[in-house]
Parts: structure tokens; C-alpha cells; sequence
């Protein structure tokens, strides 16, 4: 389209050099000029309303990965029973939760372990409102610079322009998680059973809050790349007629 627009105002240029170069064809010119202005005109016109459209097309495209996977992350599926998201023990209570299984109080552990990820799951849906704020402040510069960028740019530029926000946005909300989902009760409880064979451990041993924080960021970062390449890559996730339109032409 870019390099369309440009050879045609080439052409034009050229054609209105060679007339004006010529004076015995000034009478020409004057005729020819309306015809080239309108044309050149028409042709601007075209290439404005084709830059919006790929922005509109990089904005679905964005909030539809958005969607998914907060869609995806926000369910069972999501961390729970997903073996690449699911949130393990925290490191410093690893060992000592495996002498409890061996001493026959795995429940507490599974529980515990458990509702760290219902907590992550429950976190995740408040990301769309933080997402759908930065596309919509999103620049003409930024959203060409995606659609022409790597498979990760949308990604990329998410991270940098959310992270602050949904870190501060998230951490009350998995305070709050960490409460409903009971896992600050079960932390407390499983803590209460390690310090009597695991001497050390209290309960400030681990941030509960902070830890899952970190997953679920790293997990719904991870999961929207993943729906940013598909959309690339795959003309099936395409939802939208002008997605398929504008990713066809610079995605293939």
C-alpha cells in the first residue's frame, strides 16, 4: 500500500516536471493539473482510511487475546489442572511439605497448594479492564509498530505499559482471593504443621501474596503472547472480517 502510494506521487511528479519543462505545453498542464491533484487527492484519502483500518484491526486483534486469555486463565483449566500455569508449593516449603506427606498429612498440602491456584485464577479476570485501557490509549505509532513488529509486540508493549498497573491492581485482589479462597486459613494451618517437624518455618517465611501475584502475572503475560502469535500465524483466529483483511496482507 506504502510503497504503492509513494511510486504513483513519484509518476505524478515526474509527469508534471516533464510539462512544465516544456513550455509550448503550458496550456497542456493546465488541463492535466485538476486530473492529477483529484487523483492524488482520492489516493490519500484511500491511504488514511487504510491506516485506520489496521489500527482498528490491531485494537480487535488485542482485545481479543486479551479476552481469551483471561478467558482461559480465569477457569480450571487455567492453573488448577494446567501442568505449564499450575502454581507449586513455594520453595522453602517444598521439602517440608514432603515430610508430611510421608508422615501421612498430604491433605493439608494438596489443599494448601490447591486454593494458591483458585486464588491466580480468581486474580486474573480483573485484568481485562487495565488491558482495554491501554489499547485504548494506544498511539497510531504504537499500534503500526505492533502490527509490523515480531510475534511478542502487543506483548511487549502490554508488559511495559501494564505491569505497574496490574501489579498495583492485582495485589488487593489476591489479598482479597487469598481470604475467600481460604488460602491464607490453610497457609496458616499448613505452616502450623511444618514448624512442628521443620523447625524455622513461620509464617513469614513465605509472601503468600506476593508469590501468587507473580505466577498469575507471568502466566497471563505467557498466555497472551501465545493468542498474539495464533492470531498471526492462523487465519482460523481471525474473528473479524477486517482482522482477516489487514492480518492477510502484513502476517500472511
Amino acid at each position: 500500500m506504502i510503497k504503492t502510494v509513494f511510486s504513483r506521487a513519484i509518476l505524478s511528479f515526474a509527469i508534471l516536471f516533464s510539462l512544465t519543462a516544456c513550455k509550448e505545453l503550458d496550456s497542456v498542464l493546465e488541463k492535466v493539473r485538476p486530473v492529477l491533484d483529484q487523483y492524488q487527492g482520492k489516493d490519500s484519502k484511500n491511504d488514511a482510511l487504510s491506516r485506520q483500518d489496521m489500527i482498528a484491526a490491531i485494537k480487535q486483534a488485542l482485545s481479543q487475546g486479551v479476552s481469551e486469555s483471561v478467558s482461559f486463565l480465569g477457569s480450571a483449566q487455567g492453573f488448577r489442572a494446567n501442568d505449564l500455569y499450575h502454581i507449586s508449593l513455594p520453595e522453602k516449603l517444598a521439602k517440608p511439605a514432603d515430610l508430611l506427606r510421608k508422615l501421612g498429612q498430604g491433605k493439608q498440602v494438596d489443599e494448601f497448594e490447591n486454593r494458591l491456584n483458585l486464588a491466580a485464577e480468581t486474580s486474573v479476570q480483573q485484568a481485562i479492564p487495565v488491558f482495554s485501557a491501554a489499547i485504548q490509549g494506544m498511539t497510531v505509532q504504537d499500534a503500526l509498530g505492533i502490527l509490523r513488529g515480531g510475534d511478542d509486540a502487543a506483548t511487549r508493549y502490554f508488559r511495559a505499559k501494564t505491569d505497574a498497573t496490574l501489579r498495583q491492581r492485582f495485589l488487593p485482589v489476591i489479598e482479597q482471593a487469598t481470604s475467600q479462597t481460604g488460602l491464607s486459613r490453610s497457609y496458616k494451618t499448613l505452616v502450623s504443621k511444618i514448624s512442628s517437624v521443620w523447625p524455622g518455618i513461620n509464617e513469614q517465611a513465605v509472601n503468600i501474596d506476593q508469590y501468587v501475584l507473580d505466577h498469575a502475572m507471568n502466566a497471563l503475560f505467557d498466555r497472551v503472547a501465545i493468542e498474539e502469535k495464533q492470531i498471526r500465524k492462523n487465519p482460523a483466529k481471525r474473528s473479524t472480517e477486517l482482522m482477516k483483511t489487514v492480518f492477510s496482507r502484513f502476517a500472511g
